[in-house]
């Protein structure tokens, strides 16, 4: 398969679960891929994998909520394989502190959160971009969460930054429109991963007596599916049609693990009209975000 020969990419977090699973997609399809994480070890194995698979691939050790050290992990990818073309942020998840009510977390465990799933996002984009726009052509894909569309509490500021990547996702996709850049937000699922795999053994009791408005993460019965729990290879094979360019007419939207992407792109016109698959807030007037705003910025 070659359908992203020619790329470079450049995926953080991909030292296991999504991230790994989406750097060998993309090597398998062709592109040249460069895997991120704090992790040496663990990035360097993902390489190694693609490499044994006949791939490309060189890892780069990298905490990414430090902007010189994402900016060298850039510069490492122009210098090893060309300009990246391709930038899956997929880093991030629960931070220590996080989790439980809001009252009770630490002002300094609030800020690590949302610099890890939301401002570091936003830097290694912003870091990205020159390079994609001179090369008139680039795809950007951020990791956000099911989180991020639903009022959950409890989750905070992990919902909170996931929400506000999804619109980040959009205000950025309007900016770039005709420019050759294309950006998207997607929901992987509950996946099932190493993060999630020590859980697995006590599902079933805590399907019974689950932690504090926390069912809906520990599913009884064995249909995970059904519920909403996926192998990282599903969000891999979305990321890898998002990185394809199948969907660059609905730049900005947000896709789920959940949805048929292809029927979404084939639908480009409607979602764009009826502006679907995007943050909205509807009124007792119905959605109208013209009236409110004009047309949203668009040329």
């Amino acid at each position: 398969m070659s359908e992203l020969a020619g790329h470079v990419a450049v995926v953080t977090g991909a030292g296991r679960g999504i991230g790994r699973a989406i750097a060998l997609r993309f090597a398998e399809a062709g592109a040249a891929v460069v895997p991120v994480a704090r992790s040496g070890g663990e990035i360097e194995e993902t390489a190694s994998l693609i490499r044994s698979a006949g791939g490309q691939a060189a890892a780069h050790a990298a905490d990414v909520t430090d902007l010189a050290a994402v900016q060298l992990v850039l510069d490492f990818a122009k210098a090893t394989f060309g300009t990246p073309t391709l930038l899956v942020n997929n880093a991030g998840g629960g931070v220590p502190g996080t989790n439980g009510k809001f009252e009770k977390m630490e002002p300094e465990a609030i800020l690590q959160g949302l610099n890890l799933n939301l401002v570091a996002a936003m830097l290694a984009t912003r870091l990205a971009l020159p390079g994609m726009l001179e090369a008139g052509q680039g795809r950007i894909i951020n990791v956000a969460s099911g989180a991020g569309m639903l009022g959950m509490p409890y989750l905070m500021p992990y919902g909170v930054s996931k929400t506000a990547i999804i619109r980040f996702s959009e205000m950025l996709a309007l900016e770039l429109d005709g420019r050759g850049v294309s950006v998207f937000s997607i929901t992987p699922g509950n996946v099932l991963s190493k993060l999630t795999d020590p859980l697995w053994p006590k599902r079933e009791k805590l399907a019974q007596n689950p932690p504090e408005n926390f069912s809906w993460i520990f599913p009884p019965g064995h249909e995970l599916e059904d519920k909403g729990w996926y192998p990282p290879e599903r969000a891999a094979e979305l990321c890898f049609f998002l990185a394809s360019g199948k969907a660059d007419a609905v730049s900005g939207r947000f896709f789920s693990v959940h949805y048929d992407e292809h029927q979404i792109a084939a639908q480009a016109e409607r979602v764009e009209r009826e502006e679907l698959y995007a943050l909205r807030i509807p009124t007792l007037n119905g959605l109208e975000p013209a009236i409110l705003y004009g047309e949203r910025g668009r040329k």
